[in-house]
């Protein structure tokens, strides 16, 4: 477990996660089918607006600052664009 976390490959990960389930299904049916149920049950219980709120909430928080910052990146760009001088010039 001392991998670096950015030379992790997320479909190598999800895949062995994917295994792993299919082998504890295998190994225990009972078990999976009412872990199973009992996931979808938290689903369902789960209220939709509450979900849909907190994720409303988290995109407003942080459009001002990506967008304010895209805006500097994309102004420093166009600056240093046409400050640049040719060093070949033909």
């Amino acid at each position: 477990m001392n991998e670096n976390p950015s030379s992790i490959d997320p479909v190598s990960s999800a895949q062995q996660i994917l295994d792993d389930v299919k082998k504890f299904a295998h190994e225990d049916p009972t078990k999976a089918a009412a872990a199973a149920f009992g996931v979808g049950l938290l689903i369902t219980m789960l209220p939709a607006r509450a979900i849909l709120g907190s994720a409303a909430f988290l995109g407003a928080t942080f459009l001002r600052p990506t967008l304010l910052t895209l805006g500097l990146v994309k102004g420093l760009e166009l600056c240093c664009k046409n400050n640049r001088t040719p060093s070949n010039p033909s």
